[in-house]
């Protein structure tokens, strides 16, 4: 289950494309009988957010909060957060070409993929980067792909 909060909101027919791309890579990752709430926010709110949990004064597009640590005997049924600066994401869909629904898309899988244990080296530049390249880039790559595809072609 994605439970779905817009602090920021967001423009017509990107709730539906999300809660659609974010289940595919749910379903990739085998926790589709999981939840996981995505809460969609401006800068400002992220900005606080990532002062408060990691020290630093700056915005960010995504955020993932989870609620267990891999290696732990039990999976609780919510997964966790994911927090998505909308700002941040026009920004970067503007940037890379694409729509603001695409980039939250890619933004949620990429959020999901953290919280289901994995990570990744910092990225430079526009967050994630669908070309990073390395071992341990390729599971957010697979968790993107299956997101993707999922998407309505005019995405």
């Amino acid at each position: 289950m994605i439970d779905l909060i817009a602090r920021k909101t967001p423009p017509r027919g990107l709730r539906p494309a999300l809660r659609v791309s974010l289940g595919a890579a749910m379903r990739h990752f085998g926790v589709e009988d999981r939840e996981v709430t995505v809460v969609l926010v401006g800068d400002r709110t992220i900005r606080a957010l990532k002062r408060e949990h990691w020290g630093e004064d700056a915005s960010t597009d995504v955020l993932s909060f989870p609620t267990w640590e891999p290696g732990d005997p039990f999976m609780p049924p919510h997964l966790g957060d994911i927090i998505i600066s909308l700002d941040t994401a026009e920004r970067q869909a503007r940037a890379r070409g694409h729509s603001l629904t695409r980039e939250v898309a890619l933004l949620a899988s990429h959020g999901l993929t953290h919280l289901v244990g994995f990570d990744h080296p910092h990225a430079e530049g526009l967050g994630f980067e669908e070309g990073a390249t390395g071992a341990q880039w390729q599971v957010f790559h697979e968790a993107w792909a299956a997101a993707r595809a999922a998407l309505p072609p005019e995405t």
